[in-house]
């Protein structure tokens, strides 16, 4: 697996954990991100 893939698959785990528990900040927090980052992450997924 290519450090790119894992970095893809870390942003989906981020992006899934937060939709399960449904708190973004929580998510956030305990990954380690910034929100910014998170809604630039499920901006570029969402159609």
């Amino acid at each position: 697996m290519t450090n790119e893939e894992r970095d893809i698959q870390r942003k989906l785990r981020v992006l899934q954990h937060a939709e399960t528990i449904g708190n973004t900040r929580k998510a956030c927090r305990y990954f380690g991100v910034g929100r910014s980052s998170f809604y630039r992450w499920r901006d570029a997924i969402k159609p």
